[in-house]
């Protein structure tokens, strides 16, 4: 029995932040990216909270959010006992969030009447997702946690957030709404809703993502990558995800490159490994067709192929690197760093849906491909 759910509620468009002004007599606590405390973007979100509301706001995020962070997180919120918690910014911060309030339920009764998500890029789907990851700094590992208490109540998606993001981090970030696109779509766990909701995701960054990278003022092409975003976080909290995520957040962690790059970097191969699973391949060759990228008189297999070609384009067109070595990145102890990503991967909760189970050597030939 497959089981769908739809969760939270979705605002957007020009007034969405307007539902900010319900939080009469509520005990609020922000969380946000440092930066953001000092922009004018901040300053007009605080002019929505009602004057009779007060305030607390927790602004110590970096980025891969390490434990230590959400203790801290936490710590606030015991202190501060907030009725209303509200998360600004990009996976980060929202991702910190969660993790505070996971460990805060595990240690008080006290709970949050709200939660409120208003991202700031369009990447993570973290808005919308019972998913956050957070970083073991000392080991290098990052951990995903799937919990239902980590899904906002509300997510907000205003736009206007999102104009100022810099290029690097809407083209790292829209990788990684292609690669939780691709990985929904074929998850163990994906049915038809997962499948029509992942399909327009890719195809909206196909079309949008581009042209977001040459002027970041585009409007339309931020509002489509926003919903983009906003539709592969619902389809793979619902699908899944697979041994595309399970590596780059181990590849993340241990050579502090953005979640979205190690995704790219690995994303032709697995798809290339895991067309061995004919449902898969079938899968695969459907969406390449509708990108227009194939056509249906062609065989799965030369689709697949130029699916995995046109992925390699957008890539060069938004300037990504393909390999860590072109990063600077070079492994001095490679072999036994490649057996520590391996094993890590495969413990990584995201490895389970993959549609096809790899091996360790699978796995290791993969990482050898983008070294």
């Amino acid at each position: 029995m497959k089981k769908w759910e739809m969760k939270p509620v979705i605002y957007s468009g020009d007034t969405c932040l307007n539902r900010l002004k319900k939080l009469k007599n509520e005990k609020i606590c922000f969380v946000c990216d440092p930066y953001l405390v000092k922009t004018d973007e901040f300053k007009e979100i605080m002019n929505y909270i009602p004057i009779n509301s007060t305030l607390s706001i927790f602004s110590d995020i970096i980025p891969d959010p390490p434990i230590e962070t959400v203790a801290a997180g936490a710590l606030k919120m015991l202190e501060h006992k907030p009725s209303v918690l509200i998360a600004i910014g990009g996976g980060s911060a929202i991702d910190t969030a969660k993790g505070m309030i996971f460990t805060h339920n595990q240690i008080t009764e006290h709970r949050i009447n709200r939660f409120i998500a208003i991202p700031t890029t369009s990447g993570t789907g973290s808005e919308v997702t019972s998913a956050s990851v957070i970083t073991d700094t000392r080991e290098k590992i990052k951990y995903p946690i799937f919990h239902e208490e980590l899904v906002p109540n509300e997510a907000l998606l205003a736009t206007k957030l999102v104009l100022s993001s810099p290029k690097t981090v809407t083209v790292y970030s829209g990788m990684d709404v292609l690669t939780h696109g691709l990985e929904a779509l074929v998850a163990t766990n994906r049915s038809l809703y997962t499948e029509a909701l992942a399909e327009k995701a890719i195809e909206l960054v196909f079309t949008n993502l581009e042209l977001c990278f040459k002027d970041g003022k585009n409007m339309d092409a931020r509002d489509n990558m926003h919903q983009a975003s906003c539709l592969a976080g619902l389809a793979f909290d619902s699908a899944g995800l697979g041994v595309c995520h399970a590596l780059a957040h181990q590849i993340g962690a241990k050579f502090k490159i953005p979640h979205g790059l190690a995704n790219l970097m690995l994303l032709p191969h697995v798809i290339k490994i895991n067309s061995c699973d004919q449902k898969t391949k079938e899968l695969y060759s459907k969406l390449a067709i509708k990108l227009g990228v194939a056509q249906s008189c062609l065989s799965n297999d030369i689709a697949v192929n130029n699916l995995m070609q046109a992925i390699q384009a957008l890539s060069r067109k938004l300037e990504c690197p393909k390999t860590l070595s072109e990063m600077g990145i070079i492994m001095h102890h490679k072999n036994e760093e490649i057996e520590e990503i391996v094993a890590n991967a495969k413990n990584d909760v995201t490895f389970q849906s993959n549609p096809v189970l790899l091996t360790s050597s699978q796995l290791k030939e993969m990482i050898e491909k983008i070294i």
